[in-house]
């Protein structure tokens, strides 16, 4: 994993003061949540700002080294493995005796290439970890809530290319569409069970994902040049936004597609 500091200098933005988003006053005590991709970048904060906020959090990783890292308990899961999925809940169930949510955040990234010259084998496995993970992911938490009828929330986690796709990135969009779709055919089914389903679609933010972006001066700029904010985003922004979605209070906003991108998406 990379180190923090290599991307201060996005942290540093002028104009970004995030006290208002660190001191958000949430309260998660006694409930359970899982998070995928909980390990690095976005779930990471996420599961630091869910534990801070009172909740004990079970994250899914890829590697041991990277659960043991995080210093949070977990699983090492495939996402796309539908074995490994149920015994992860199932683990976490176990470990921590119950389980009120989930935000389903693993995925990679596309292959950066025209759509003349993608792989379809790369195109699979994007499809693969982003859109069947996420529904291995939410069906087996949804299983566990609706078991317990004690109602619940899904958070997942799509992307702004949902709704503004970017050239070179076919795989990538298409997998985050249909996110977006997943998480509102989830909602018809699950909200009269009293679940409610949050989609998030975030733009930019200095995760090891868009490291190899972020971290080149011209494209960062040119990507910058694209936000009305002038920024990008900040992991605790998002995990701010998703330890709110997570709580009784914002039930009904079941089915909303949350953008958070610096107006992006506009």
């Amino acid at each position: 994993m990379m180190a923090p500091d290599r991307f201060e200098t996005y942290r540093a933005t002028p104009g970004t003061n995030l006290a208002h988003v660190v001191g958000l006053s949430i309260d998660h005590t006694g409930r359970v949540y899982l998070v995928s991709g909980g390990t690095s970048g976005l779930g990471l904060a996420t599961a630091r700002r869910l534990v801070a906020d009172g909740a004990q959090v079970w994250v899914l990783g890829t590697t041991a080294a990277g659960v043991s890292a995080s210093g949070i308990p977990g699983s090492v899961c495939d996402v796309t493995d539908e074995a490994q999925v149920i015994a992860a809940v199932a683990a976490c169930k176990l470990r921590l005796r119950r389980l009120d949510g989930a935000f389903v955040n693993a995925g990679i990234d596309g292959a950066a290439r025209p759509a003349t010259e993608l792989d379809v084998a790369h195109f699979r496995r994007v499809l693969d970890v982003n859109v069947t993970g996420s529904f291995l992911v939410a069906r087996e938490v949804a299983r566990s809530l609706i078991a317990a009828n004690e109602g619940g929330v899904l958070v997942l986690n799509a992307s702004v290319n949902a709704l503004r796709p970017e050239a070179h990135f076919v795989d990538y969009n298409a997998s985050k569409a249909a996110v977006t779709s997943l998480a509102k055919s989830l909602t018809l089914e699950l909200a009269p069970k009293g679940i409610a389903v949050h989609c998030v679609a975030p733009g930019y933010f200095p995760t090891r994902m868009t490291e190899p972006y972020l971290l080149n001066d011209t494209t960062a700029e040119e990507l910058r040049s694209l936000i009305p904010a002038g920024r990008f985003g900040q992991p605790e922004e998002l995990a701010a936004l998703v330890s709110y979605l997570l709580t009784p209070e914002a039930v009904f906003l079941t089915g909303g597609l949350i953008t958070i991108d610096g107006g992006r998406n506009v």
